[in-house]
């Protein structure tokens, strides 16, 4: 049963009250007679004071940064906006618009945030102040925590109150089957989305709320000790490319533009395939206006990310990759320039959008699974290079049968590390994954050496290094033995005097044991070996 659409319920949501008490109720006029003179036309009545479809009851707004508020009302109407002990005044432009910012509040609450124009008024109850997400990418972010290995215990303790959800849903499930007409005709960015609006974490609330959200909101709810507040809006199956806006599209000739998208083979493959599936209906019949579709470039942007541009984030998880990685036989590598450029443009247009060029990315890594997904490994470790992109290794977390692996509960608490990691907690480094700070050649060793986190190079069962790699002078690689030497690895292979490369866990399901000292895996890479120390990254 489909829920309301996001724009109505939002809007009805805040309380709307008539400061004039008293006002007659309007009567419908009796017909007119054929001898009746026709009445003036009237003067369209003034559009409703409304907030943005972003607010509601039991939000949560990002402390220490100013404070969007932003909605509509009639134009050339004083707007006034008040919290807390923060209050500003505008006017509605031309269109109707309004926006009002307010100096910054440290976390706390709960607040009522006041919206007044003339005779209307808005008041939204139990607003906090903390730390706000937006949770998005395909079906492994999508995945509810109901359906997560460890749901029993948590949904026993899912009574948060200073956890907030806001869960979009959308109306059309990727599927292989032809949507209906009903849902084609509510594929528009206005009206994609459905949710219940913000909600304190229970566990009605969490039991379809997503499983890696909910583990890391919970748990940097829990060593922050400020409110959380998660906006989740991930599509299964969707690619990277629907999350990025039109004009960065159109900006990147090497991106597919959302025109034309269901042909253009610089979409990847299986989605497209299944987007002509769920649109086959109109495909047979064609008419105006196309649908949309949650795998059409630029789609989530504008139904899922463009209406929340006006708040201000702590951050965004992003769990996606599985449909950009191999083209639709899920056994053979997508093109990696092309979806590292993707990726890259992705975070650089967010940060854009919402108006925050330091806003964080914390990603998950794929995991281990029988699917060429090395390569697209590698392309998230390269764009975790920018200093505000961090990466969360779950190559031990996966199951080689199941795109969907069930322990979800590591996979966020991962992620809250990374996040501690950005507030400079210094419980969280020890638990992150070493990275690979450089890599040289000496003779014929490959020499890698790791950064401090993890607290130092260990293996899993404490046996020798495996899943390393070799390459030689002819591009061929060779199985290779590793030592270690404190943060570093000396590695060799029969054979290989003039080693060019050398690379880790490079297979789908790889054997491989290198670990941080508190058991967090190593990721996979691969790198160059410069000449020397000096030459390397």
């Amino acid at each position: 049963m489909l829920q309301a659409p996001l724009m109505a319920l939002l809007r009805a949501a805040p309380l709307l009250v008539l400061l004039a008490a008293g006002a007659e109720a309007q009567t419908e006029p009796p017909p007119e007679g054929p001898s009746e003179a026709r009445p003036e036309p009237q003067e369209p009545a003034p559009a409703a004071l409304h907030l943005d479809r972003a607010f509601g009851d039991h939000m949560v707004l990002q402390r220490e940064r100013p404070i969007r508020i932003t909605g509509g009302g009639a134009p050339g109407e004083v707007v006034t906006v008040r919290l807390a002990h923060r209050s500003g005044r505008t006017t509605c432009d031309d269109q109707g618009r309004f926006e009002v910012t307010l100096d910054p509040l440290r976390a706390g609450g709960p607040h009522t945030l006041s919206v007044r124009s003339g005779r209307e008024r808005l008041e939204l109850e139990d607003i906090l102040l903390g730390e706000v997400w937006l949770c998005a990418g395909q079906s492994n972010m999508r995945w509810m925590l109901s359906q997560s290995a460890t749901a029993a215990e948590a949904l026993a303790e899912a009574d948060l109150p200073e956890l907030r959800l806001l869960d979009l849903v959308g109306v059309g499930v990727p599927n292989s089957r032809p949507w209906t007409d009903e849902v084609l005709a509510a594929c528009a960015p206005e009206t994609y989305y459905r949710t219940d609006g913000w909600t304190p974490s229970s566990a009605e609330s969490a039991r379809s709320f997503s499983a890696v959200a909910w583990f890391f909101g919970r748990s940097l709810q829990e060593r922050l000790g400020v409110p959380v507040g998660l906006i989740h809006n991930a599509i299964g199956g969707t690619c990277t490319e629907a999350y990025i806006s039109p004009e960065a599209l159109a900006a990147e000739p090497r991106l597919a533009p959302p025109e034309g998208w269901l042909d253009d083979a610089r979409v990847p493959e299986w989605p497209r395939q299944r987007g002509k599936q769920n649109l086959a209906r109109w495909l047979a019949a064609p008419r105006e206006p196309m649908p949309g579709h949650p795998f059409q470039p630029g789609f989530l942007f504008e139904a899922g990310i463009r209406p929340f541009t006006g708040l201000q984030l702590a951050g965004v998880l992003w769990y996606q990759g599985e449909s950009n990685a191999t083209r639709a036989d899920m056994q053979v590598a997508a093109d990696p320039e092309l979806a590292r450029l993707s990726l890259e443009t992705l975070v650089r247009d967010w940060r854009l959008a919402f108006d925050q060029a330091d806003l964080p990315f914390l990603m998950v890594q794929l995991p281990a699974m029988q699917r060429s997904w090395m390569e697209y490994r590698e392309v998230q470790r390269q764009v975790a290079r920018d200093p505000l992109v961090e990466l969360a290794v779950t190559l031990d977390l996966g199951d080689p049968r199941d795109v969907h692996p069930r322990r979800k509960r590591e996979v966020g608490e991962r992620l809250a590390d990374l996040a501690l990691l950005l507030h400079r907690e210094p419980d969280a480094a020890p638990r992150l994954s070493p990275r690979v700070r450089s890599a040289w050649r000496s003779g014929s060793e490959g020499l890698v050496a790791f950064d401090e986190r993890g607290g130092g190079l260990a293996t899993a069962d404490g046996g020798p290094v495996q899943g390393l790699e070799l390459q030689a002078e002819d591009g061929s690689w060779h199985a290779a033995t590793g030592v270690q030497e404190g943060t570093r690895l000396r590695v060799q292979a029969a054979g290989v005097t003039h080693p060019q490369a050398v690379r880790y866990a490079w297979a789908p399901v790889p054997t491989a044991n290198l670990v941080g000292a508190s058991g967090t895996p190593v990721g996979p890479f691969v790198e160059v070996l410069a000449a020397e120390p000096e030459k390397a990254r």
